[in-house]
């Protein structure tokens, strides 16, 4: 009885086959670390050299309108013109200017300033295909005269070169004849007159403006120091001295032909009023 074997065999465990996970142990990743990196390094390169071809390259970025705002008096078809021709130059070896990322707005602000001449010039980008010139004109205030060549010009001493003077406007705008016998046209149309100068033409013309009785044909500029003629209509040349008042001296010339020359008006040859109280008319008339 002792001999016999017991009907349970003894079973050796394989622990081969077992899936004995230690969760507290992490599973070496190094081989999938390494494919991630060499993905990456080739990846890189090939992303950036996309994203450089479609911010260069790509016709997205080239823009296609130009939106002028504030012109007036010129044909925008001008300054259209010249964007469009400098959106054909390069900048930057290969980029082309037709990029709205490569266009130079401050360049583009230069060149048409050293054309045209006005008050303010504003250029930007309107993402991602126009490109904005906002124009600030500046406000005509009289007709500036050089022989037979007439400009509009505005207050502050610039003349406006375009567009040409209309006859309509010759008689709407005081007209200040240049008789130095040279230009005084220089950089940028900057008008080469002394600011006192101007100030005093302009409030002689506002004071001209308030008086009936007399009408300026032109005012005149010449070599005479701080003088200023007037031409009148029907009437005779007027000096004026810069340096006294506008207002009192278009006084003295109402009271003087109101007065003593009457209806010799258009008859007189010249009224100099430079001289304050002390009045030269020629011819002098007798009454």
């Amino acid at each position: 009885m002792f001999g016999q074997r017991s009907p349970y065999k003894k079973i050796k465990k394989d622990y081969q086959a077992k899936n004995l996970h230690n969760p507290f142990f992490r599973k070496n990743k190094s081989g999938r670390n390494w494919l991630r990196f060499r993905f990456l390094a080739m990846g890189a390169p090939v992303a950036v050299l996309a994203l450089v071809w479609f911010l260069m390259f790509s016709a997205f970025w080239r823009w296609d309108q130009v939106i002028i705002e504030g012109l007036t008096r010129l044909p925008a078809s001008e300054l259209e013109k010249i964007v469009w021709e400098q959106g054909s130059q390069p900048r930057w070896l290969m980029w082309q200017q037709s990029n709205i990322f490569a266009f130079d707005v401050e360049a583009l602000a230069q060149n048409i300033a050293a054309h045209y001449n006005f008050a303010g010039l504003t250029v930007h980008k309107s993402w991602p295909r126009s490109l904005v010139l906002t124009v600030s004109e500046r406000p005509y205030a009289f007709i500036w005269q050089e022989g037979s060549e007439m400009f509009y010009a505005s207050a502050d001493g610039y003349a406006i070169k375009e567009p040409a003077v209309s006859e309509e406007d010759k008689k709407k705008y005081p007209i200040f004849d240049n008789q130095t016998g040279q230009t005084m046209i220089g950089n940028r149309n900057k008008i080469g007159i002394k600011d006192e100068y101007l100030r005093f033409f302009l409030d002689l013309h506002s004071a001209f403006g308030s008086e009936n009785s007399v009408s300026v044909e032109k005012f005149v500029l010449d070599r005479e120091f701080n003088t200023l003629r007037v031409k009148l209509l029907d009437g005779p040349l007027v000096y004026f001295n810069t340096k006294s008042s506008a207002r009192e001296q278009l006084n003295n010339l109402i009271l003087v032909k109101n007065a003593k020359i009457k209806d010799n008006f258009n008859k007189t040859n010249y009224v100099d009023l430079r001289y304050g109280d002390k009045i030269f008319i020629h011819p002098e008339f007798n009454n």
